[in-house]
Formats: structure tokens, sequence, C-alpha cells
């Protein structure tokens, strides 16, 4: 997941400070190219406003489903972003992957 230190760290949307108990969208490194065009959003926080009036933000939540959800963690578990940027874990029964 991102390191977030608050006050200190900049959302790449509008490059404003976070202060703690600021709702945020953040991720882990899900793109692993620096050519993609949506790298320099991978594995950061982000102002919840922010992403919520972002215009890639329908491609960035694609993005990290298509990227993590073929990631199965331990107990059957992976992780899915719903369209606001919220990450929700989700249990997979034996031999798939399957909803909450």
């Amino acid at each position: 997941m991102a390191i977030f230190i608050p006050g200190e760290t900049k959302c790449p949307l509008c490059e404003g400070s976070i202060a703690d108990g600021q709702t945020t969208v953040s991720t882990s490194h899900f793109i692993s190219k620096p050519s993609h065009p949506l790298w320099r959003y991978s594995d950061t926080v982000m102002h919840y406003p922010c992403f919520q009036h972002w215009k890639q933000r329908g491609t960035f939540v694609n993005e990290y489903n298509r990227s993590i959800e073929a990631i199965i963690w331990d107990h059957s578990i992976h992780h899915w972003m719903d369209p606001d940027g919220t990450i929700r874990t989700i249990h997979a029964p034996e031999g798939g992957h399957g909803s909450s």
C-alpha cells in the first residue's frame, strides 16, 4: 500500500497535501510499466473528492480490477475496487472467484 505521511504526502491529482483524517483513495503498486499512462497513480494516496472528479477514474478502476483480480491471496480472497475507489475484500469459493 502507498506510504502516507500526514501533511507531507501530496495528492497526485491536485498536488495538494493530504491531512490526517481526510478521506482518501489509496492503492498498492499494481501498474509495473512506467510507460503506462496511469503508472504515476499506482501506489499512491489521493484525496477522495479529487478521485471522484477525475476524468480517468473509470479507466483507473478498470485497470486496477483487471490487474488485481487475478491475484488470489491467502484463504481464497481477492480485492476489488468499486467505482468510488473503495477497495473490498472478496472471499472466493474454492476453485474460483466469487462475490462477497
